[in-house]
């Protein structure tokens, strides 16, 4: 079976519950096989799985009763203001 081809993926949350410690979430962010972090709430991950796998991931780490979670695949057409780094990173990543 072919490994499928890696996906830049945009991880977008809004995290409710106050004093729970979120940080198993943030560790299982950073052991995909790259990520960006730049803007609060908002990484940018690069993994060769698909969405509904990285949401299966990841949902058991928040509080499904109160925060909020989006997963979105990046295309081609983005735009946006980032640090020169950044936008090196997602173009090496996006072609």
């Amino acid at each position: 079976m072919r490994r499928r081809i890696d996906m830049l993926y945009a991880v977008i949350y809004k995290l409710k519950k106050w004093g729970k410690d979120y940080s198993s979430l943030y560790q299982k962010l950073q052991d995909y096989d790259a990520w960006m972090h730049y803007i609060d709430n908002f990484w940018i991950i690069d993994s060769s799985k698909y969405a509904n796998d990285i949401s299966k991931d990841l949902l058991p780490l928040i509080d499904q009763k109160n925060d909020y979670i989006l997963i979105i695949q990046i295309s081609r057409d983005y735009q946006g203001w980032l640090p020169k780094e950044a936008w090196s990173w997602i173009n090496e990543r996006i072609y």
